[in-house]
């Protein structure tokens, strides 16, 4: 199996002085909204880490510098967020984290960049939370709204206005950035 032929999508955390760019704006359900990382599907003859990188631009507007991660690890995509320190190679540039679902060849590769851009939503983005370590583990451990996101000190950019008293709702990949800073404190 060549591993790069089955990424279908691919995204990254981006460290920006120690605040991490995630999507946000309203689920499916329309009651809470969702904290994304940035990232898409591949297009025909990208690399996982191309697509990473376009995404960011087309989302946020952000260049990237990839980082190499400390390790990578691999997790079920299905419902198992456990990770598994694993391998790749994909040229020079590995990812931190691989997810993969059980029933499919498929996989997700999320990279580790670093940027000096100031994110602007772009596309489809309805704006962009900056979340420092602290920002994370609020979000994924208790129901907070965007409101009190913002209240607190929390800094954002928005393309349009979003319901302030909607719940942040975090996305698996937020919740992995957490468990990843647990592991790896210097990635922050």
């Amino acid at each position: 199996m060549d591993i790069n032929e089955n990424v279908s999508t691919a995204g990254v955390y981006v460290n920006i002085t120690g605040l991490f760019p995630f999507q946000v704006g309203p689920t499916k359900s329309g009651t809470t909204l969702g904290v994304v990382r940035l990232g898409g599907h591949k297009e025909i003859g990208e690399t996982g880490w191309e697509c990473a990188s376009r995404e960011a631009y087309e989302e946020a507007t952000l260049r990237l510098t990839p980082i190499k991660p400390p390790a990578t690890y691999w997790y079920d995509a299905s419902d198992n967020l456990k990770l598994i320190p694993g391998g790749w190679q994909e040229g020079d540039i590995e990812p931190i984290l691989v997810g993969k679902r059980m029933d499919s060849d498929q996989l997700t590769t999320i990279y580790l960049a670093i940027s000096q851009d100031v994110p602007v939503p772009a596309a489809e983005t309805k704006g962009i939370l900056l979340l420092n370590q602290s920002d994370i583990v609020k979000i994924v451990t208790n129901e907070i709204t965007l409101g009190q996101y913002l209240e607190s000190g929390g800094k954002a950019v928005f393309n349009e206005t979003l319901p302030l008293h909607f719940i942040l709702e975090p996305f698996p990949h937020l919740r992995l950035l957490k468990t990843l800073i647990s592991i790896h404190p210097e990635i922050v």
